[in-house]
């Protein structure tokens, strides 16, 4: 039972389960027990101890082995991007107020109807994953972009409140790749023990782009008119339409099964950790200088064809479309989220990220509703200043999760003999069930007593601080869990946008009814509840991976 996690009595290697520590022995050579780890690659500096999971292949074309400035810099302007898709969807909330006067609708109607774009994302969301998945993640973010760039056009020319929702439905539909596909990049290219960090980042991002955005757009909206939030946009996604162009290249990469120390692919840790011969070699006793000989022999043998791969150039890599990344039939992989939802794993995930992250969505809709009413009185620029709230706790939140999230997993292997297990990833919901219970409760209530407009603001920004720690707890789990499925498993757990947009559609009329302290007291319990959900997924995660992997049931559906 390693650090409470349940072992499993079938399986010699569950996916998932990997070794990521081992020890550097007098002799300078890598050890994990009797086992010789010193032919596979390790990480650098404080973290040369570290076993680089997934082992990266030999190619120059393989995005494991890109330089790490390469790697941050691309993810510094998908993140950049998703900024702006962030601040897409919410940065016309401060003027409902105005805008039920134009069309002539209610605040209601107006939220709910918009609220379809919810909807929207999570349907598209299976396609785009999909189109990832078969065809590359380069044309799917291209494509968003380009779909985001039409629309916003479209939103700053229209005058009626219908053609403003056909074209928030069209860009809604360029925001779904920004829903999976940025933490499939960070998979694609980063090791395990460096996607916290960045998971961290693209949270940070994107709640920058929710938070900031509102911000802006609250005073663009009264000095200039809500359609000027989409002019602006406009601009912005036709100039990264060419920086994405330019910057960022085709990640997806077929590597070979024996480097995926992480999944399981039918061989026991130690032949997957040193390859047949070595293992063989140190049954039979040999001397270490002959065991050390043997392991690289393997090494060599098994990556000749990659040697033989020669580097891409620029231009080559500014291609579009390089050909089908997968064999899986479009229709099949178009299936495959819906059928993952019978995994443990991804269900409590679903659940955890889902609900979670679908109040914030809910409370953002109706803040003008609460701050420009009694006692508050807010101006639409109030309004979008109420938001500095969630920006500062959100910024706050990704500068301590991300690293605390890597040195977490990074500790708790080595305490584990070098073991990491992807369940060390769902410690950090400790953090969003406390401080995530206090941001719920305490918000309803300060707003239903009517407490001075700091009161309920701090406890707006504490939802952005807690639930940011349940993002990379959840995403970093799913990602080690299937990294092989992750754009699959994303999708699934994005269904949570249908359950926004229910939610969107009676929260404005449910508080006028029974007031915000009942129902964020409700909101805030539910949250209690489902993080402490993951305290039997933490103890049994190991034995449900197992389970999903020997059955057939689950067999069928990951290779659909």
């Amino acid at each position: 039972m390693g650090l409470g996690v349940l072992e499993d009595k079938h399986l010699s290697h569950v996916p998932g389960t990997a070794l990521l520590t081992d020890v550097v022995g007098s002799d300078d050579f890598h050890h994990h027990g009797e086992l010789d780890t010193t032919a596979l690659r390790h990480g650098k500096g404080k973290d040369s101890d570290v076993l680089l999971v997934p082992q990266p292949s030999n190619s120059p074309n393989d995005p494991l082995n890109w330089p790490l400035w390469k790697k941050d810099l691309m993810l510094f302007f998908i993140c950049i991007d998703t900024a702006v898709v962030g601040a897409w969807g919410p940065m016309i909330t401060p003027g409902f107020v105005e805008m039920t006067s134009q069309f002539n609708i209610s605040y209601n109607k107006l939220n709910g109807d918009l609220g379809y774009g919810i909807l929207m994302i999570g349907l598209s969301c299976f396609f785009t994953n999909t189109m990832a998945v078969v065809y590359g993640r380069r044309p799917v973010f291209l494509l968003g972009n380009l779909l985001l760039f039409i629309s916003s056009i479209g939103g700053y020319y229209s005058h009626t409140f219908s053609s403003l929702l056909g074209f928030r439905l069209v860009g809604c539909i360029g925001m779904s790749p920004f829903e999976v596909l940025v933490t499939t990049t960070i998979a694609d290219i980063y090791f395990v023990h460096q996607r916290g960090v960045r998971l961290a980042a693209w949270g940070l991002c994107l709640s920058i782009g929710v938070g900031g955005g509102t911000i802006i757009s609250g005073y663009i909206i009264q000095d200039l008119g809500w359609n000027w939030t989409y002019g602006i946009c406009a601009i912005m996604f036709g100039v990264w339409i060419v920086v994405l162009f330019l910057f960022c290249p085709e990640t997806a990469y077929r590597r070979d099964e024996s480097s995926n120390t992480d999944l399981g692919t039918g061989k026991t840790n130690k032949e997957e950790l040193a390859g047949d011969d070595s293992f063989k070699a140190k049954e039979e006793g040999g001397s270490h200088g002959i065991e050390n000989i043997e392991v690289e022999n393997v090494e060599r043998a098994t990556t000749d064809i990659a040697w033989s791969e020669t580097k891409h150039t620029y231009w080559h890599d500014l291609k579009i479309y390089h050909g089908r990344v997968s064999d899986d039939s479009f229709w099949k992989v178009l299936t495959r989220p819906l059928m993952m939802l019978l995994f443990p794993q991804v269900l409590f995930s679903f659940f955890a990220y889902g609900l979670t992250t679908s109040w914030l969505v809910v409370v953002g809709s109706v803040l003008a509703q609460l701050f420009t009413a009694p006692p508050y009185n807010f101006s639409v620029s109030g309004v979008g200043l109420v938001s500095i709230a969630s920006l500062v706790g959100a910024i706050i939140g990704a500068f301590i999760s991300g690293p605390i999230a890597d040195w977490i997993i990074k500790a708790m292997s080595r305490r584990n003999g070098g073991i990491y297990e992807p369940e060390f990833r769902l410690v950090l919901i400790v953090i969003t069930l406390i401080l995530g219970g206090m941001s719920f409760f305490g918000f309803g209530w300060s707003l239903s007593e009517k407490d001075p407009w700091i009161a309920p603001v701090i406890f707006y920004g504490l939802q952005y601080f807690s639930v940011g720690f349940m993002t990379i707890a959840v995403y970093g789990y799913l990602t080690d869990c299937h990294r092989d499925k992750a754009p699959e498993a994303f999708a699934a757990i994005n269904l949570r946008n249908i359950y926004s947009f229910g939610m969107n559609y009676f929260i404005s009329d449910w508080i006028s009814t029974q007031g915000p302290k009942e129902v964020f007291c409700i909101i805030g319990g539910i949250h209690v509840f489902i993080c402490l959900c993951a305290i039997p997924m933490y103890i049994c995660g190991k034995r449900c991976r197992s389970w999903t992997s020997r059955v057939k049931v689950f067999e069928k559906i990951m290779r659909a």
